[in-house]
C-alpha cells in the first residue's frame, strides 16, 4: 500500500501527471488528425473495382506515420534548442542540458523509425499496393533513385540515423548547437515534396512552406523541452531558458503566421474557397488555433515567466502543457492539411512548356516587364525584413547610450538588402530561371554588388557594440546568468572558431571565389540548379556566401581571424580579376550554349539561347570593373585615414612626451652636443 509521503514525493516529481499530459497531448494530436481527415475528405477510401488500391493499412497508416515523423522532429529539434538556451560552464553542458541531448537521442530514433516507416507507406501509395504485399527488393531502390519523395524520406532517415548515433557522445555547447542545425536540417526534405512542390507557382509556396516548417518546429519543440527538461532544472535555470526562448517564439510566431497564410492563399487560389471547400474549413480551424497560441504566447509573457521569476514554476509548467496540447493538435491539422486535395489542383493546366518546368508563365522580355513582373518570395522577404529590424535596432541602440555609428554604414547596409531583394524578388528573379543573361546579372548582383554593400555596414561590429555581454560566474548585480552564452557571445564563439579561421585565409577565400564560378557553369549544376526552386535558393546562397567570404576580408571594417593590411586587400582584389575576365570572355564566344538541355527545353519562341548566353558574356565580363573601383575606393580612404589616425597618435605621444623614437634621437643630440663641447 503507497503511503501518503510516498504519494507527495511522487507528485513532487511529477512522473504520474506528466505521463497523463504526454498521452494526453499526443492523443489530441491524432484525434484531430483523424478528425480532420474525415472533415476534409482525406480519410482513405476503397479504390474503384479494377483500379489498384494500397488498401486501409496505408491509407491510415501514412498519415499517422507522417505524424509520428512531425511529432519525433519537434522533440529532436525542441530538445537541442533547450540545452543550447541552458548556461553552460566553459562550454560543458550542465546536467539539465545533457539530458536534453540523451533525450534527442531517443526523439531521433523514433524519427527514424517513423520515417522508414512513412517511406514504405508511401511507396505503397504510390504504387497502389497494400504494403504487407510489396516486392521490397525489386520496388524500393527505384523508388528512392527516381522519386523525389523517395529521396526526401531516404534523406531523413540517414540525417537522423546519423544524429541519433552522434547525440550520445555531445558534451559540450559548441556540439549541440551543430546538432541542433543538423535536426533543423532534417525537418526540411519532406516540405520540398508536398502540394508545395509540385503546383502552380511552387517557387513561393515552397519558400513560404520551408519557413513554416522551420519557424514551427522551433516554436512548439521549444515549448515542448521546456516543460520536460524544467522539470528536474533549477528554477534560476528555467526562468532564464524561459525568457530567452520567449523572443525566439515571439520571432517564431510572427514567421509562421505569415508564412502560413501565404501558402494557404496559394493552395486556396482566393477567398471564396475558404468557406465552400473543405480544405478551406481546416485552414480556418488551423487559423483559429495560430490566435490561441498567440494569445496563451502573451499570457505567457505577462504571468507565467514573471511567476518563474519569483520561484514557482508550476503555474508554468501547467500553462505550457496545455499550450503543447494545442500545437501538437495543430500539427495533427496540418498532417490533414497535406492529405486533403486542395482547391487549387496539383496539377494545372499550362499555356506553354516554359510554364510548366518552372510553375509561372513567362511572358516576352522587355525593359517593362523586367521592373513590373514582381515574385515576392518568402524566405527573402522574411530574411530581409529581420535583418534590416535587427540593423536599424542595433544602431538605435547605440544612439541611445550616445555612442556615434556611421550613417554611410547604415545606407551601405540597407542598400545591400535592397539589392538582394531586388534581384530575388523583382522582375529579375521571374527572367533569371529562362535566360541566361538576366541569371548573370542576378549572379554578378548576388555575388560582388550584394556583398560589397552589406560588408560597408560592418553587421559583425555593430553587433558585438550594440549587444549586451552576458554577466560570467561570480559577477554582481541582478540578472545575473552563470556560464550563460547570448547573442554577443556566438558571435565571437563563431568568429575565433577553427572553420572561420580556415575559410577567411586569403589564398582559401580566392580558391573558392574563382573555383566555384567555373565549377558551377562548366558542369551539370547550372542546369541542376534550374530545375527546382530548392536548387534556385541554394544557387542564390552559394552567391551571395561565396562572395561575401571574399569581399568582407577584403573590405575590413568587421573583425576577422587575419585582417590584411590595406596593400594586401588590394593584391587579394587584383588576384580575381584576370580569371573573372576570362571566364566573361569563353561564355561571350562560346558556340555551345552553357546549361543547354535545360535552356533547350524551355522553348521560347522569342529568344535565342546562344545569343542571350553571349549577352551574359558580355554582362560577366563589364560589370567586374565597377565592383572592383568601388573596392578599390574604399580601401583606398580607410589607408588614407589609418595614415592620418597613425600620424595624430604619433603626434599626441610627442606632445605628451611619451614618443620614445623621439626621445632617443633628442637624447642622441645631446650627446654629441655634451661631445663636441668637451673637445672644445
Amino acid at each position: 500500500m503507497v503511503t501518503e509521503s510516498q504519494q507527495s514525493g511522487m507528485r513532487s516529481r511529477g512522473l504520474p501527471s506528466w505521463w497523463i499530459a504526454v498521452g494526453g497531448c499526443l492523443l489530441a494530436a491524432v484525434a484531430v488528425l483523424v478528425i480532420a481527415l474525415l472533415v476534409g475528405g482525406g480519410r482513405p477510401k476503397p479504390a474503384p473495382p479494377g483500379l489498384p488500391d494500397p488498401g486501409m493499412l496505408t491509407g491510415w497508416g501514412l498519415p499517422v506515420a507522417k505524424l509520428a515523423m512531425d511529432v519525433a522532429g519537434v522533440g529532436v529539434v525542441g530538445s537541442l534548442l533547450f540545452s543550447v538556451l541552458s548556461p553552460a560552464k566553459g562550454g560543458a553542458l550542465q546536467p539539465a542540458a545533457e539530458r536534453a541531448v540523451r533525450g534527442a537521442a531517443a526523439f531521433a530514433w523514433v524519427w527514424a523509425v517513423a520515417a522508414a516507416l512513412t517511406l514504405v507507406f508511401t511507396l505503397s501509395d504510390f504504387l497502389g499496393v497494400p504494403a504487407m504485399r510489396l516486392d521490397y527488393q525489386e520496388n524500393l531502390a527505384g523508388f528512392i533513385a527516381e522519386v523525389s519523395q523517395g529521396r526526401s524520406l531516404a534523406l531523413v532517415l540517414l540525417l537522423t540515423v546519423i544524429l541519433a548515433a552522434a547525440a550520445r557522445g555531445v558534451r559540450t555547447l559548441n556540439g549541440a548547437a551543430l546538432l541542433l542545425v543538423l535536426g533543423v536540417t532534417a525537418t526540411l526534405p519532406p516540405a520540398l515534396t508536398g502540394h508545395s512542390a509540385s503546383a502552380a507557382d511552387h517557387d513561393v509556396a515552397t519558400s513560404s512552406l520551408l519557413v513554416h516548417v522551420v519557424v514551427v518546429t522551433l516554436w512548439i519543440g521549444g515549448l515542448l523541452a521546456l516543460a520536460v527538461y524544467g522539470r528536474r532544472a533549477t528554477t534560476k535555470v528555467l526562468a532564464g531558458s524561459a525568457r530567452r526562448f520567449s523572443t525566439l517564439a515571439l520571432w517564431c510566431y510572427v514567421a509562421a503566421a505569415f508564412s502560413g497564410l501565404v501558402n494557404a492563399w496559394i493552395r486556396l487560389g482566393g477567398i471564396a474557397p475558404l468557406v465552400s471547400s473543405s480544405y478551406g474549413w481546416l485552414v480556418l480551424g488551423k487559423l483559429a488555433a495560430i490566435v490561441v497560441l498567440g494569445w496563451l504566447g502573451w499570457w505567457h509573457r505577462k504571468r507565467t515567466l514573471p511567476a518563474l521569476d519569483k520561484g514557482t514554476p508550476g503555474v508554468f509548467r501547467r500553462f505550457a502543457a496545455v499550450e503543447a496540447a494545442v500545437m501538437l493538435a495543430t500539427v495533427g491539422l496540418a498532417v490533414a492539411l497535406s492529405r486533403t486535395p486542395t482547391p487549387v489542383p496539383d496539377e494545372v493546366k499550362t499555356t506553354s512548356t516554359a510554364e510548366a518546368l518552372i510553375g509561372y508563365p513567362v511572358p516576352p522580355f522587355s525593359g517593362s516587364a523586367l521592373l513590373s513582373s514582381w515574385r515576392l518570395d518568402t524566405l527573402v522577404v522574411l530574411f530581409a525584413a529581420t535583418g534590416v529590424y535587427l540593423y536599424l535596432r542595433g544602431v538605435f541602440r547605440l544612439r541611445s547610450k550616445g555612442v556615434h555609428w556611421p550613417v554611410g554604414r547604415t545606407f551601405a547596409w540597407l542598400g545591400g538588402v535592397a539589392v538582394v531583394v531586388f534581384v530575388l524578388c523583382s522582375g529579375v528573379a521571374t527572367y533569371a530561371p529562362a535566360m541566361f543573361s538576366v541569371h548573370m546579372v542576378q549572379h554578378m548582383s548576388l555575388s560582388m554588388l550584394a556583398p560589397i554593400l552589406l560588408a560597408m555596414g560592418a553587421p559583425v561590429t555593430l553587433a558585438l557594440r550594440a549587444l549586451p555581454a552576458v554577466r560570467r560566474e561570480g559577477s554582481d548585480g541582478p540578472g545575473e546568468r552563470s556560464g550563460d552564452r547570448g547573442a554577443r557571445e556566438w558571435i565571437l564563439v563563431l568568429l575565433h572558431s577553427r572553420i572561420v579561421r580556415v575559410l577567411t585565409h586569403p589564398v582559401v577565400a580566392l580558391a573558392i571565389y574563382v573555383v566555384s564560378l567555373y565549377a558551377f557553369y562548366f558542369s551539370p549544376l547550372l542546369s541542376a540548379a534550374m530545375r527546382n526552386h530548392t536548387g534556385h535558393l541554394l544557387m542564390s546562397v552559394h552567391f551571395l556566401l561565396v562572395g561575401s567570404l571574399y569581399f568582407w576580408p577584403i573590405i575590413g571594417l568587421d573583425p576577422i581571424p587575419r585582417l590584411l593590411p590595406p596593400l594586401g586587400r588590394m593584391l587579394m582584389l587584383f588576384a580575381s580579376m584576370p580569371f573573372h575576365a576570362f571566364f566573361g570572355v569563353i561564355v561571350m564566344t562560346s558556340t555551345t550554349v552553357i546549361g543547354g538541355d535545360w535552356f533547350s527545353a524551355l522553348r521560347l519562341p522569342w529568344i535565342d539561347p546562344l545569343a542571350d548566353q553571349n549577352v551574359g558574356g558580355g554582362i560577366a565580363w563589364a560589370t567586374a570593373e565597377i565592383p572592383v573601383l568601388i573596392v578599390l575606393g574604399v580601401v583606398f580612404a580607410q589607408w588614407v585615414r589609418a595614415d592620418h589616425r597613425e600620424a595624430r597618435r604619433i603626434d599626441r605621444r610627442a606632445d605628451a612626451g611619451k614618443d620614445d623614437q623621439l626621445a632617443s634621437y633628442n637624447a642622441m643630440l645631446a650627446r654629441l652636443a655634451a661631445h663636441d663641447e668637451s673637445k672644445s
